[in-house]
């Protein structure tokens, strides 16, 4: 069960002091452009500016020049969330939900004294221009507001391991749908709904709530994974299948999860062909993964035939190598015992 720390979602407060469009020449690109003023309330020269996309995967890097300025007029357009980094090295999230819009620059003037002191709490910088003076009067009750809420969601989220880990899986919903209504705008908590009505076998509705988990954060793939397996628990095969190519295509380091995942759905429905094809893939990136081996002997066992003069099992090719596979990699397992019993029965051979 994941936690959010206090502090963490505050980072997000907006501080940009003058945020402005101004038309570019290419259309069909984004810009940005701005200053940073850095914690001594001075232009922030060689300053680490990063924009990450919130809608899909990329990041856009830029370093400020000695005047502390920064500007990049060939950015995708899409949402993106904006942070620095400080002289003392700590990533600061300045603002989320940046709308970068085709044939549009955004111009911003980040001053990273006022968002400290905003942040902790401390007392407003000297020298502040009246824009910045009435940015960190607002900032500064924003942070306020958000950290009492995070104290509601951490006290909350506290209760919810401890009702999960006690396996009282109604009452950890009912603290969860307390946190989501608080807060619909970080996944984790939806991620954590979910969690929660998939251990209570409620898996439609968990399929809901990770469904609004991904809406929030579609580039994790993590969260496609978990959808497909409660939508293949609810008995929409087609729609877990979805979800695990989606995912194995997000993600390629996610990919084998997936495809195992699709070929465990595939096997429980009878589907043994999709299902030895699922574990074929699986293996051709890990050969040395018994489970896909016996998964994989198994769904090829299922398949085989019955000669009708010799009344003998006739197996699909590969049903051997697979369990020959599994005593090699495992031999002291319980599915090594398996796959020797299975070659017995198969008579050792295809």
């Amino acid at each position: 069960m994941k936690y959010l720390q206090r502090f963490s979602l505050i980072t997000g407060v907006a501080l940009l002091g003058a945020l402005m469009t101004l038309p570019l020449a290419a259309q069909q690109f984004a810009g940005f452009k701005g200053t940073i003023i850095g914690l001594n309330n001075k232009p922030f020269p060689n300053a680490k500016v990063t924009f990450t996309r919130a809608d899909a995967k990329g990041t856009i890097k830029l370093t400020t020049d000695k005047k502390g300025q920064f500007e990049d007029d060939r950015v995708p357009a899409g949402t993106y969330s904006m942070s620095v980094v400080a002289e003392t090295g700590q990533d600061i999230k300045v603002q989320d939900d940046i709308k970068a819009v085709a044939g549009k620059m955004l111009n911003a003037h980040v001053n990273l004294a006022v968002i400290a002191a905003a942040i902790n709490g401390g007392p407003p910088p000297k020298g502040m221009s009246t824009e910045e003076a009435a940015a960190f009067a607002a900032r500064k009750k924003e942070a306020e507001a958000k950290n009492a809420k995070m104290g509601q969601l951490n006290t909350l989220l506290a209760q919810n391991k401890q009702f999960y880990e006690a396996k009282q899986y109604d009452q950890a919903i009912a603290v969860m749908q307390k946190a989501v209504a608080i807060d619909q705008k970080h996944d984790i908590l939806f991620a954590n709904l979910a969690e929660d009505y998939a251990a209570a076998k409620q898996y439609k509705e968990a399929a809901g709530a990770y469904q609004k988990a991904i809406a929030l954060k579609p580039t994790d793939a993590g969260y496609q994974i978990n959808l497909g397996s409660v939508l293949a628990e609810s008995g929409d095969t087609a729609g877990a299948n979805a979800a695990f190519n989606k995912a194995a295509q997000m993600d390629p380091t996610q990919a084998k999860l997936a495809i195992y995942n699709e070929g465990v759905v595939l096997m429980n429905k009878n589907n043994l062909e999709g299902a030895a094809a699922a574990f074929t893939k699986v293996l051709s990136m890990d050969p040395s993964d018994v489970n896909a081996w016996y998964y994989k002997g198994m769904s090829l066992l299922g398949q085989a035939k019955t000669d009708p003069k010799t009344n003998k099992m006739i197996p699909l090719p590969g049903t051997k190598e697979a369990m020959q596979k599994v005593i090699s990699l495992a031999p002291s397992s319980q599915q090594a015992a398996t796959a020797k019993a299975v070659l017995q029965q198969i008579g050792g051979g295809e």
